[in-house]
């Protein structure tokens, strides 16, 4: 009976987690460190207060799909998947899209919960084998990525060569450009005291909102697209086999970046993508998602295996602060925790799709509701951050608005953000922010 009411207390997590998934640029993170003051000030049982934050999580990665979907405020796990499922709803598809998508989470979790028996043993192994390597693995990936883009619609536009050749470097150029002006940014506001002290630990969420959620608003808002009315999905229309394939490397590419410090899961899947050869929109979204639920609920994972206790993601964090995992039956509870809950969050998926948004995003203009989702996010990000997080939101939403416009990758914002920390680690971050003035 106990276990069976540590359950409950995940499935609450969902509830509450789904609540918070369908607005529009809001993450769970930005309100766990606020459950953790009212665990604090009232105290109850901290370890189903930490599988109630896992539920809140797994809502995220599931539910959240919505989101993307049907009101087009992607972050940065979901920009990697956000053009098929949006394309999938121009087509009247968005209840498949949908689908699809809680597809690749549901294999995620499979995966996830099949690799529990061996985790103890096989994430020690490369905790072993990556952490001295670390810091050069992280600018491999970086510089990989740069180097690994390709020009977009490269010579179908001008006759002449030299017309072709800027054509072509268009794209290419804009994407270096980006990351060096989110590099500047990141040793900016990772170093100089941007935000007032009481609002310090909510520095980075203008930043992300302004890279990935509200340029894709205002698009909405600019374009007005026509939504067609939405059918109803009576069945997957993707083979297995692709299926299996985008959520095999969704796995693998989310996995990849909740084990590596930094990295996120729209990197991961990228990279997932290249090594496995991931093609098609199916894939695309299935694999978007797989590696979205592996990174979020994974970081929270990898805290709670037996003789690892690897730290990493926020909610791991925030869940450090309160409870400790102290033996394997802990670990297990939370397997159980994961599996149920992932279904729950698939199935509220499919309700809330079906019922609900697949209706209203025909019934009311998508500018109409375009505008409402700018004006939560606008709010949001002042109740968090004040007026100083919205000045630093018109900074950042500037810069995310030149990927989409110049057909350039959005990873290369969070490749430039965060890449004055991979310096960091290898030692070189604090002599580079002292020739920017950052010290």
């Amino acid at each position: 009976m106990e276990s069976l009411a540590y359950l409950l207390w995940g499935m609450l997590g969902v509830l509450a987690g789904s609540c918070l998934s369908i607005l529009p640029g809001l993450h769970p993170l930005n309100f766990a460190g606020l459950a953790v003051v009212i665990y604090i000030a009232y105290p109850f049982n901290p370890l189903a207060f930490s599988l109630f934050l896992i539920g809140m999580l797994v809502a995220y990665s599931v539910v959240g799909i919505i989101t993307t979907t049907y009101m087009g405020s992607p972050d940065d796990s979901t920009f990697y998947m956000v053009f098929p499922n949006q394309k999938y709803l121009l087509y009247g598809r968005g209840e498949e899209a949908c689908l699809l998508s809680g597809l690749g989470a549901i294999g995620a979790a499979i995966l996830l919960v099949a690799i529990s028996p061996a985790a103890p043993y096989l994430f020690q192994v490369f905790r072993r084998l990556t952490t001295p390597h670390f810091a050069w693995i992280l600018i491999g990936v970086v510089v990989y990525l740069l180097m690994s883009e390709w020009p977009k619609d490269w010579g179908s536009r001008k006759k002449t060569r030299l017309g072709r050749l800027a054509d072509g470097w268009s794209s290419l150029v804009a994407g270096i450009f980006v990351f060096f002006l989110s590099m500047i940014l990141g040793f900016i506001v990772l170093n100089v005291p941007v935000m007032p002290p009481d609002r310090a630990f909510q520095n980075i969420l203008p930043v992300f909102v302004g890279f990935f959620a509200m340029p894709w608003v205002l698009m909405n808002i600019f374009s007005n697209p026509k939504v067609p009315e939405q059918s109803k999905s009576t069945g997957i229309y993707a083979g297995w086999q692709e299926v299996a394939h985008g959520t095999m490397a969704g796995f693998l590419g989310g996995t990849f970046a909740a084990f590596q410090p930094v990295i996120t899961a729209g990197v991961g899947g990228v990279l997932a993508g290249h090594a496995t050869s991931t093609r098609g929109d199916t894939s695309f979204m299935v694999s978007g998602s797989a590696g979205r639920f592996a990174y979020y609920v994974g970081a929270f994972f990898l805290f709670w295996v037996p003789l690892l206790h690897l730290t990493r993601g926020g909610m791991a964090w925030v869940t450090s602060m309160v409870y400790q995992p102290r033996s394997s039956s802990d670990f297990w509870l939370l397997v159980a925790t994961i599996a149920f809950t992932t279904l729950f969050a698939f199935i509220l998926l499919v309700l809330l799709s079906r019922f609900v948004f697949s209706k209203m995003v025909t019934r009311i203009s998508y500018r109409k509701i375009s505008i409402v989702a700018m004006m939560i996010i606008l709010a949001i990000v002042f109740i968090f951050a004040g007026a100083t997080g919205l000045l630093l939101l018109v900074i950042t939403t500037g810069l995310g608005l030149i990927p989409p416009m110049f057909r350039t990758r959005r990873l290369n914002l969070v490749l430039g953000f965060f890449f004055p920390i991979f310096l960091n680690m290898a030692g070189l971050g604090e002599q580079i922010a002292c020739w920017l003035g950052g010290y």
